[in-house]
C-alpha cells in the first residue's frame, strides 16, 4: 500500500472534517519504519556550506512521520512514532539521528490506542492522549524517557487533566508547554453543534480554561510560546478560509494574524526562541517564503524567499534555536538570518 505524504494526509483530514465521526474510526496498521536517506549537496554552494549541509542532513532520517523527519536538526535525541488517529496500539521510541528503534510502549488496555503525542521541550517528557468517543472523553498520559531513551516506567495518566471533549480535526491537536506545566488541546464540544474549542489544562491543579471558537471553526497545529502563556494555532472549517491566530491563555483573547494576503497558503507557524516573533512558511505555487511576524506591532518584520519547488511537494517545518529548517519535497533549506543553505535528500528505493 502506498503511504500518503504529510501534505496529502493533512489535506485529507481537513476535507473530511465534516464527514468523519470518531465512533466510525478503526485502528490502522502501524507505519513502516523509516529508511535512511542518501544525501547530495546541491551544486553552486560554497565548499564550506556544502560540508555543513551534508553534516546536518546525514543525521536526519527521512520518515513519513513529521516529527522524525527534522528531529535531528533541532537537537532532539528521541522521538515517538505511532500516535495518530484513529489510535495506535503502541508508540515506538526512536533515536532521532539514526531512526533506530529504542523501545515500544503499549497503549493502556481498553483505551483504543494513543491518538496524539507531544514533546514538552526537554526531549524526555512526552504527553500522549487516548480517547473514548462513546463517552466523549479525552485522557492524557505522561511518558518519561531516561538518558538512554528507554521509558522509566509505563505511561502515567494525568487524572486531573481529563477532558469531556470530542477529538478535533487536522494535525497537532496537542501541545505541551515547556516543563510540561500546561497542556493545550484542540477539540470539539460534545453537544450536536460540535463547536471547536481550545482547552488549556494545568495538570498540577486540574484547572481547565476553555476558549470557544467561532461557529464551524476548528483549531489545529497548536504551538506554545516559550513563556508558556501564548499559543499560535491554525483554524480551518467548512466554508471558512484557513487562518492563523494567537491565544492569550491568561485572558482568553484570540487575535488573528495577517501574513501579507494574496493567494499564499500557510504551511506551518511557530514562535521563535525568544517568543517575540511568529515564524511562518508561506507557499504560493512554486514560490516559497519564510515570514517573521511580530505580534506586539502586528507587522511583518522580515521575509526570506526560498528556492522554487513543485507546488504539490510535501512540507515539514521547524524553528530550532536561531535557525529555520524547511523540508519541501526532497530538498532541505536551512535559514540563518537572511542566509539560505539548501541540500537535497534522496530517498532510497523501496
Amino acid at each position: 500500500m502506498t503511504g500518503l505524504s504529510d501534505e496529502l494526509l493533512r489535506s485529507a483530514l481537513r476535507d473530511a472534517a465534516a464527514t468523519v465521526r470518531d465512533e466510525d474510526l478503526r485502528p490502522l496498521p502501524a507505519a513502516p519504519p523509516p529508511r535512511r536517506p542518501r544525501l547530495v549537496p546541491l551544486g553552486g554552494l560554497a565548499a564550506a556550506v556544502a560540508v555543513t549541509v551534508v553534516a546536518l542532513l546525514v543525521a536526519a532520517p527521512w520518515s513519513r512521520h513529521p516529527g522524525l523527519s527534522l528531529a535531528a536538526y533541532t537537537g532532539v535525541d528521541y522521538v515517538l512514532e505511532g500516535a495518530w488517529p484513529p489510535g495506535g496500539a503502541s508508540v515506538t521510541v526512536r533515536k532521532a539521528d539514526t531512526g533506530r528503534q529504542v523501545a515500544t510502549v503499549p497503549a493502556p488496555a481498553g483505551s483504543g490506542g494513543f491518538r496524539d503525542s507531544a514533546d514538552s521541550g526537554d526531549h524526555r517528557t512526552f504527553v500522549l492522549t487516548t480517547a473514548d468517543p462513546r463517552t466523549c472523553r479525552v485522557r492524557f498520559h505522561r511518558l518519561t524517557l531516561g538518558a538512554d531513551g528507554r521509558p522509566s516506567g509505563a505511561p502515567t495518566e494525568l487524572r486531573g487533566a481529563e477532558l469531556r471533549r470530542r477529538m478535533g480535526e487536522g494535525p497537532e491537536q496537542l501541545a505541551v508547554s515547556p516543563g510540561a506545566r500546561r497542556i493545550a488541546y484542540a477539540g470539539r464540544e460534545c453537544d450536536p453543534s460540535g463547536r471547536g474549542t481550545v482547552t488549556v489544562v494545568d495538570p498540577a491543579t486540574g484547572e481547565h480554561r476553555v476558549t470557544r471558537l467561532p461557529p464551524r471553526a476548528l483549531a489545529s497545529s497548536l504551538r506554545w510560546a516559550p513563556n508558556g502563556r501564548e499559543l499560535v494555532f491554525e483554524t480551518m472549517g467548512e466554508y471558512l478560509e484557513p487562518g492563523l491566530h494567537t491565544l492569550d491563555t491568561a485572558t482568553g483573547r484570540v487575535s488573528p494574524i495577517s501574513l501579507g494576503g494574496g493567494d499564499g497558503k500557510l504551511r506551518g507557524a511557530m514562535f521563535d526562541k525568544d517568543g517575540t516573533h511568529i515564524v511562518a512558511l508561506v507557499r504560493n505555487g512554486r514560490r516559497n517564503r519564510v515570514v517573521w511576524y511580530a505580534p506586539a506591532s502586528r507587522t511583518i518584520t522580515r521575509e526570506v524567499p526560498l528556492p522554487p519547488s513543485d507546488p504539490d511537494a510535501p512540507t515539514v517545518f521547524q524553528v530550532p534555536g536561531n535557525r529555520v529548517v524547511v523540508m519541501i519535497g526532497d530538498r532541505v533549506h536551512v535559514v540563518t538570518g537572511t542566509r539560505v543553505t539548501t541540500g537535497r535528500a534522496e530517498r532510497l528505493p523501496s
